[in-house]
């Protein structure tokens, strides 16, 4: 398998166009307050009309940010289509936006939609009792989870502008034309649920979205909506049907961080990394029983700050769902409320 490569070596500029082959562009989105320092979107031309793939959350400038990056570089072109790989903030949060305004249709996976509609109308200016029960089932500490309590949480729709218009339903394995290049459409699932992916033969890309980063793993994390979803098995069981596709030529136009070419050599990076923090709780619960959060440098193999807890918190639960579900573990309640994993003998 041949190394990983990225087809950019400078960090970019965030708000900035970059071609990748003729007709086929990237561009990242700042994200200000949101985690990673950008998502990525592209832009398909060819010639005629342009389509967009993900979007960008709907916070800050980023409006703004759109509006410029297409008067300056497509001023004449209509918009076909916006494309949507999941229902993350980050990547679907100005569709909504941007079909009303240029006129144009989301398409995207059932799933994607109908998750981020649900989610926009689900508005709370105070900590819903099952989040609330969520985090203590986890073992959340009661200094953080005060901290929440207090706080107004951050509501999915804060990020995603309205989705008034509908949308164009795609599924797996339909091949689609996105401005004269036919594109195969494969599912994943784990970080998001069916997370589209689009893969085309005649130009060796992959849009591959966060299915698969270089540098970092996906989130695989668990949220209260579905608290004993094993999104570790789903999201391992994707990079498996992925790994059958892929090739060491093809050139992968992620959702973070920059292009690569490497594709089989990274899904077997990512199995093997959460297969071996798999291990390492194995081998930490042989001590006696924890929490999720109680497995956060077993999983991590570092220290989790503040800012990165509330990720951390949702993706340990994945990880002790994944243990849990393939019969590898009890699962008890502490007087606290929150869940110890006790390795089974």
């Amino acid at each position: 398998m041949k190394k990983i490569e990225f087809f950019f070596q400078e960090s970019p500029e965030a708000g900035k166009i970059y071609e990748i082959t003729e007709g086929v562009f990237w561009f990242p989105m700042p994200l200000p307050m949101m985690g990673p320092e950008y998502v990525n979107c592209y832009i398909l031309d060819d010639g005629q009309e342009i389509a967009l793939v993900d979007t960008g959350a709907n916070i800050g400038g980023c409006k703004n940010i759109w509006e410029n990056i297409l008067h300056k570089n497509f001023p004449e072109k209509k918009i076909s289509k916006v494309y949507v790989t999941h229902h993350h903030p980050d990547h679907i949060g100005l569709a909504g936006w941007l079909c009303e305004k240029y006129n144009t249709e989301i398409v995207c996976s059932r799933t994607t939609f109908l998750m981020a509609r649900m989610l926009s109308l689900d508005l709370h200016e105070k900590v819903s009792a099952s989040t609330e029960l969520f985090w203590r089932q986890a073992g959340m500490s009661q200094e953080m989870l005060g901290e929440k309590l207090r706080a107004r949480p951050f509501n999915f729709g804060d990020g995603v502008s309205p989705l008034n218009k509908g949308f164009v339903r795609i599924i797996e394995n339909e091949i689609i034309n996105i401005n004269g290049v036919h594109w195969t459409v494969t599912m994943g699932n784990g970080h998001a649920p069916e997370h589209a992916t689009f893969w085309s033969k005649e130009l060796n890309l992959v849009l591959a979205g966060d299915q698969v980063l270089p540098g970092i793993s996906s989130n695989l994390g668990v949220y209260p909506l579905e608290p004993n979803a094993d999104t570790v098995g789903d999201w391992m069981n994707s990079c498996e049907k992925l790994l059958k596709l892929s090739s060491d030529e093809q050139l992968v136009l992620p959702g973070h961080g920059r292009p690569f070419s490497g594709l089989p050599r990274r899904l077997v990076q990512l199995i093997e990394n959460h297969k071996a923090a798999l291990k390492r709780m194995e081998e930490a619960l042989k001590v006696g029983p924890k929490t999720a959060v109680e497995l956060f440098k077993t999983i991590f193999k570092r220290d989790i700050n503040k800012r990165e807890y509330m990720l951390a918190l949702h993706e340990a639960v994945g990880h002790v769902n994944h243990l849990y579900k393939a019969g590898l573990v009890n699962r008890d309640v502490r007087p606290d409320g929150a869940f110890i994993f006790k390795l089974k003998k």
